[in-house]
């Protein structure tokens, strides 16, 4: 599926390649970093690059789910952001892959924990609150 049907984010600012799997239980999602990324500098992938990847995984999941429901995706906006960790910036050419888990869903507020690794380690996570404009 494009990604581009499923985020309102359009170049130079989309942080997902493609879409690994989806379920009821989890989306995944991939991003290999090239050079030409906004988000890196001296060959380094920066956080706020990993910040906003997992916030357009999130909103990868959200599109994902309401093209199934037959609906158009709708907009969503970053709440809050708790228990950042990055334990490591990822370098040109490596591809990091991002699972993203809905833990509460309330009104207009999901609420996601979201966990990136690169070679199958952990270098980031955190839970994002996420406001969805009906």
């Amino acid at each position: 599926m494009d990604i581009k049907s499923l985020i309102p984010q359009r170049e130079p600012i989309i942080m997902i390649d493609k879409i690994v799997s989806h379920s009821d239980e989890k989306t995944s999602t991939s991003l290999t970093i090239k050079e030409t990324n906004i988000f890196v500098e001296k060959n380094i992938f920066q956080s706020s690059g990993l910040i906003e990847h997992i916030a357009q995984s999130s909103a990868a999941r959200m599109g994902m789910q309401t093209t199934e429901e037959g609906k158009k995706p709708l907009l969503g906006y970053i709440a809050s952001i708790k228990n950042m960790m990055i334990s490591r910036l990822p370098k040109i050419g490596e591809t990091i892959l991002t699972e993203i888990i809905v833990t509460n869903h309330i009104n207009n507020i999901i609420v996601v924990q979201g966990e990136s690794k690169v070679d199958n380690i952990v270098v980031s996570n955190c839970e994002l609150k996420v406001f969805i404009e009906e």
